[in-house]
């Protein structure tokens, strides 16, 4: 097995998203082959590959950098069905986190995850549907302890992902993460994030998804909670 960047596009690129995204995101969170292709070619993008011997590819984790904030945010990350919890995927990540920490320092590193407090629920009342909920995208209390094993540290923030496009669903009951923060980015009180670091990657992200920021109930809380002078807290 070894760790590799991919540089543009080709075949490892679509192995990895019909065979490892597809079976493991609804296709809200995804958005389509062509959102990958265009990540890859782009200079805000990141993909790590965990790739087999025999040239499969067994895991990715793909990151989007946003250079005004310097927040790398790790989109998508998943590992071969089949594969999970063989030891594939804490090596990949930490390769990349380590590539993004020199690459892009100083850097805010999140990421998204469902928040298994809700989707738990979820997934057992459905039986595994394809809500994005259910066993065919794995376990969410599975998934945050992966990156709560890796130092990841959940923002005390009522998150949501922005719907992709105008037409776009959110993506409700997330956690926001925290995988690496520099000190650069520390709140005023100890142990906390800058509110404003937060505020400017998000407002940035629902008007690159949504096409504005969004002005509604939802969005409103979400801003509302941001407005901490002294940092915020991680649950």
């Amino acid at each position: 097995m070894r760790l590799t960047q991919l540089s543009g596009t080709g075949p490892e690129l679509y192995e990895l998203y019909h065979e490892i995204l597809e079976p493991s995101f609804p296709a809200a969170v995804l958005g389509g082959v062509s959102s990958l292709e265009s990540l890859a070619r782009s200079d805000s993008g990141s993909i790590w590959l965990s790739v087999a011997d025999d040239g499969q590819v067994l895991a990715g984790a793909i990151g989007e950098w946003d250079a005004p904030s310097r927040v790398m945010l790790l989109a998508w990350m998943a590992v071969r069905p089949g594969n999970r919890g063989g030891g594939i995927g804490g090596p990949l990540l930490c390769a990349a986190l380590a590539a993004w920490r020199a690459e892009h320092d100083p850097c805010l590193i999140l990421a998204e995850v469902a928040d298994p407090a809700r989707h738990q629920r979820e997934r057992r009342e459905t039986a595994g549907g394809e809500d994005g909920s259910g066993e065919a995208y794995g376990d969410p209390e599975a998934r945050l302890r992966f990156y709560q094993r890796r130092g990841a540290r959940v923002l005390d923030l009522p998150y949501y992902q922005p719907g992709l496009g105008a037409r776009g669903e959110r993506v409700r009951d997330l956690l926001l993460l925290v995988l690496h923060a520099h000190p650069q980015f520390d709140g005023v009180a100890p142990d906390t994030i800058d509110p404003g670091v937060i505020r400017g990657f998000l407002e940035t992200y629902h008007a690159k998804c949504e096409g504005t920021i969004g002005r509604d109930a939802e969005a409103t809380r979400l801003w509302t909670a941001l407005q901490r002078p002294q940092g915020i807290t991680f649950r």
